[in-house]
């Protein structure tokens, strides 16, 4: 809360009248009481407060984000989450970006500071990288530079036709499934693993050779973004006020399962943008669209699994035979699809068998 005299404060607020919880004493006369949030000098506090006092900024702004919690710039340096709706736990995603800076996995936001009282989680402060690309932008981009050329293809005309010029996703989903591996192998190192456990979901299934860990939980391309220095991973799923998502577990007090499902959710959500960037096409160019984005899907599931697979030191967390680890994939991507509310998700998953020895996992396609 901030307050200042009823004569300054709408001077500070502006427009901002919703920020207005009412008047008050402060001891030396009549005051309004708002939300410091919408005070730009407050805001600069605020940081000082939060870490205490190791980190101050010339400036500090609000942006976008989800009710559970306000975000905060400064100085493009330092990124606040200000948690609104308060637990009395810590916050799983405190726990998961510390254990995993302490596993030494950079491939994210590094963690600054937290605010905690009265063993409630109030703020996270993490480093801010300008210039940061989500994952889902990157997707839409090489998918418009694919479609476009749905209007001058020939009818029928497949992937493989058109979709190696220009705009090839294949190359940084390589590199993100090598990031997802490293993430994976970190949280192994910080939370334990079970070899031989069985994976959620309906069917049961076994995957022999698989291991349970902690996993991200809620692995989709807006909680990936690509900067000059590789791909980071954000957003570990723990906004209380968002429940389970589909095909993402709640995280409750942290989510363990096959690491599969975090790789399950990725290659969904690698569909469910090629299906919604089909639907805004022209209607006589859809048929085609479909086609070409069929193919942008397999080529960019084959290239994130198998950068994956191939990462040094994922062997003992995956099953050894390359067949069941594509059942059991599938098995997760169906279940997905099914729980997914967009129609879009709702098609029959599918996994592209990469090339080489079907019965060897370390075969894989360049």
């Amino acid at each position: 809360l901030g307050w200042r005299s009823v004569t300054l404060a709408p001077g500070v607020l502006g427009a901002q009248s919703g920020a207005v919880l009412g008047p008050a004493q402060d001891g030396t006369g009549e005051v309004l009481v708002y939300d410091a949030l919408a005070d730009s000098e407050l805001v600069v506090a605020l940081l000082d407060a939060v870490s205490g006092g190791a980190e101050q900024a010339g400036r500090g702004r609000v942006v976008q984000s989800l009710v559970s919690h306000s975000a905060l710039v400064y100085d493009d340096r330092l990124f606040m989450k200000c948690y609104r709706v308060l637990e009395n736990r810590p916050r799983p995603e405190i726990e998961m970006v510390r254990r995993l800076h302490e596993a030494g996995f950079n491939n994210m936001l590094t963690p600054v500071a937290n605010w905690q009282r009265g063993g409630c989680d109030l703020a996270l402060v993490r480093e801010f990288v300008p210039g940061a690309v989500e994952g889902l932008a990157l997707a839409r981009t090489s998918l418009r530079d694919l479609l476009a050329r749905a209007h001058t293809s020939e009818d029928g005309a497949a992937f493989e036709d058109v979709g190696r010029a220009g705009g090839d996703l294949a190359p940084e989903m390589r590199r993100l499934g090598a990031t997802t591996a490293e993430m994976h192998l970190a949280l192994a190192e910080a939370f334990g693993v079970e070899h031989g456990a069985r994976a959620p979901g309906e069917g049961g299934v076994v995957a022999p050779g698989d291991s349970t860990i902690r996993v991200h939980g809620d692995y989709h391309l807006r909680r990936v973004m690509r900067t000059d220095g590789g791909w980071l991973v954000a957003g570990f799923g723990d906004d209380p006020l968002m429940g389970a998502s589909a095909g993402a577990a709640s995280q409750g007090e942290g989510h363990f399962g096959s690491p599969l499902e975090d790789l399950a959710d990725l290659c969904c959500s690698l569909g469910i943008t090629a299906a919604e960037a089909v639907s805004l096409q022209a209607r006589r160019t859809r048929p085609n669209a479909r086609r070409l984005a069929a193919g942008w899907e397999k080529h960019n599931i084959d290239a994130f699994v198998n950068g994956y697979v191939s990462h040094p030191g994922i062997d003992p967390l995956i099953p050894p035979d390359r067949d069941v680890f594509d059942a059991l994939l599938r098995s997760l991507m169906a279940q997905r699809s099914t729980r997914s509310p967009s129609p879009q998700g709702r098609r029959r998953a599918s996994l592209p068998k990469p090339a080489g020895t079907r019965s060897s996992r370390r075969r894989v396609a360049p």
